[in-house]
């Protein structure tokens, strides 16, 4: 892993991500209907429980990965994350308006991997509807997206994507999921040496949780 260059690329996202909750969510959310919300909460409803069927065929595989993780708790008690490792915490501040952001970063850089859960809070100004900002979020990402489903946590609405970054003549492949929770917009990015999604990305993300 080429540690330099991936930790400015998760910065990047994340700024991206930031940006695309504070312009465009307010557009977006003139354009949300009562039925789009309802059609949205069916598809959601509809996803996890093919995610839940998914889960239960390969629990076996995903256990065996999961024997080189051990639970963090963030400093801030803010959530929960499996990762192969102790991450490294990152605290950048991004101006926004009038004010500025703390975004904080959680990354573990390996040979063959990557894990990182990214936090901040949301811009002020931004619209209140949490689709409209996931979407304004997923738009500002600055790579053509592959693969994008809805998914949940606990009560809160997120968005899983997969996509590619070019990185010299290669391509590095992003496995990320976003979600808006409360006043907070959180990120969970994994990488892989093959591009694949590996039982261990499986790990890290269905092992987040908040803690409050």
């Amino acid at each position: 892993m080429k540690k330099r260059i991936y930790s400015i690329l998760m910065a990047c996202l994340l700024i991206a991500a930031l940006a695309g909750c504070s312009k465009k969510a307010e557009t977006a959310a003139t354009e949300t209907t009562v039925a789009e919300s309802q059609a949205k909460d069916t598809t959601a409803a509809e996803s996890q429980g093919t995610t839940e069927e998914s889960k239960a065929d390969e629990v076996s595989t995903e256990a065996g990965a999961a024997e080189g993780f051990t639970t963090f708790e963030d400093p801030n008690g803010v959530f929960t994350a499996s990762y192969p490792g102790t991450p490294k915490e990152m605290k950048q501040s991004v101006p926004s308006g009038n004010t500025t952001i703390d975004m904080y970063s959680y990354m573990l850089e390996q040979e063959d991997a990557l894990y990182n859960v990214m936090y901040s809070a949301i811009p002020e100004g931004s619209a209140a509807d949490p689709a409209a900002m996931l979407e304004g979020a997923v738009s500002n990402i600055p790579y053509t997206i592959d693969e994008s489903s809805d998914i949940t946590l606990g009560e809160y609405n997120g968005k899983e994507l997969k996509y590619s970054a070019p990185l010299g003549s290669d391509n590095i492949t992003f496995y990320h999921r976003v979600y808006i929770a409360g006043d907070y917009i959180y990120q969970l990015q994994a990488v892989s040496a093959t591009g694949e999604r590996t039982p261990e990305i499986d790990t890290f993300f269905n092992s987040f949780a908040l803690k409050k």
